[in-house]
């Protein structure tokens, strides 16, 4: 069965964070899930902003990344990340990428998945409701970051970073790891009738994914339909972690962008092979 709530909050000092043990027990990865709690921001993005596509001060982000990436081992000032479009593009970090990025300061843009079999590089995408979804593969040493909002999930990023990572990692389903952070709840994601239409095209069974509430209106579980897509894909439900916090409902932990209008600041996964 899925190993439901198997994320672990981590506490040091004021600063709050996930990790998860089924990850942590390889012995080959740094990673972490940030909350809102133990940085420096001020006002809407406080405290723990860690998007640099904020309209915040670049020194008070870095310092918040440093916060965070000192306490799991890692130089935050080697992240790789980029300005996210809620598309299905996948940025492949290989030695190539990291030559050619080397020479150039221009930010990665469009990009809402990211892969690499590289240790020591980290990876990081960005979160306030979409779903993280955490890929390792520990045979043969390569990792992902999925970020998974009601768009990326219909156009089934997930399943397609899995396939990006078979064909160039020898990744088999059957060995991957994998864990849904938290994000926006089913009974929290109230949608359109345009939305449930693109849903309705992009999973021939909808069923358990589309809902309607006691208010008559629509809702969609992005947990269920990011779980099927793992399923799906092979990957044993024993592999499969999941948080089930939901960002919208726990204030204190986490920004939401529908709970707080978009007036917030962002969480992080973040993650690096290390061995």
């Amino acid at each position: 069965m899925v190993n439901v709530m198997a994320f672990k909050v981590n506490k040091m000092d004021d600063l709050i964070y996930l990790t998860i043990p089924q990850f942590s027990n390889t012995g080959i990865v740094k990673h972490c899930f940030t909350t809102r709690q133990g940085g420096v921001s001020k006002g809407i993005y406080a405290s723990l902003n860690t998007s640099p596509y904020k309209d915040e001060p670049m020194e008070v982000t870095n310092k918040n990344l440093d916060i965070i990436c000192s306490a799991i081992g890692v130089d935050y000032r080697k992240l790789i990340m980029s300005k996210q479009v809620h598309g299905n593009n996948v940025l492949v970090v290989d030695e190539k990428f990291l030559k050619t990025k080397s020479s150039d300061e221009k930010p990665n843009v469009g990009y809402d998945a990211l892969i690499t079999n590289l240790p020591n590089i980290p990876l990081m995408t960005f979160y306030a409701d979409c779903v993280p979804i955490f890929l390792l593969d520990p045979i043969n040493k390569a990792i992902g970051l999925v970020h998974s909002g009601w768009r990326g999930t219909a156009l089934h990023i997930l399943e397609k970073t899995i396939e990006k990572m078979k064909r160039l990692y020898n990744t088999k389903s059957e060995e991957l790891l994998a864990a849904i952070g938290p994000s926006i709840e089913r009974d929290c994601f109230e949608v359109g009738e345009d939305t449930v239409e693109i849903f309705k095209k992009s999973f021939s069974c909808h069923e358990h994914i589309i809902y309607k509430n006691s208010r008559g209106k629509y809702i969609i579980d992005l947990w269920a339909a990011n779980r099927r897509m793992l399923i799906e894909s092979g990957v044993p439900i024993d592999n499969i972690t999941e948080s089930q916090m939901c960002t919208k409902c726990n204030k204190e932990l986490f920004f939401s962008h529908r709970r707080d209008k978009g007036k917030n600041g962002s969480m992080s996964a973040i993650m690096e092979l290390s061995y």
